[in-house]
């Protein structure tokens, strides 16, 4: 058996595709190829699929045509983690960029230095890093 080393992406429902996926790339700095926006038919103008990629880490988004009820969560539930190389960097870029931050770097009880952040849909992503 041929052993490779797993990934996985998340895959966010949101009602506007195009606009996450640009907010993930100007505001997360995600690296967005247009060809990675499907858009079938001019009916979608926001498409209805995407993918936005960091080396290692990719997330999707799928259109949600409904509406989502609301979500009344505490402050630990993640929707995503990424492993990071520099936390501290990414924050500082994060920062720059404009992103919300619920969560600044700090070294966590399980030997992680992470942060936290919400993009626009409310989706929170984890960026954490091994410390030694």
């Amino acid at each position: 058996m041929n052993q490779r080393e797993w990934s996985a992406s998340p895959v966010f429902g949101v009602p506007s595709v195009r606009e996450a996926a640009e907010y993930y790339r100007d505001v997360l700095g995600f690296g967005l190829d247009p060809a990675d926006v499907f858009q079938p038919s001019p009916e979608e103008p926001g498409g209805v699929y995407a993918i936005v990629k960091r080396p290692g880490a990719w997330i999707h988004f799928q259109i949600r045509r409904e509406k989502s009820p609301p979500r009344v969560r505490v402050k630990i539930e993640l929707d995503a983690y990424v492993y990071v190389d520099d936390v501290d960097g990414l924050y500082a870029d994060l920062q720059r960029r404009g992103a919300v931050v619920l969560q600044s770097p700090i070294v966590m009880p399980y030997g992680l230095r992470e942060m936290v952040v919400e993009d626009l849909n409310g989706y929170r992503v984890a960026f954490g890093e091994f410390v030694d």
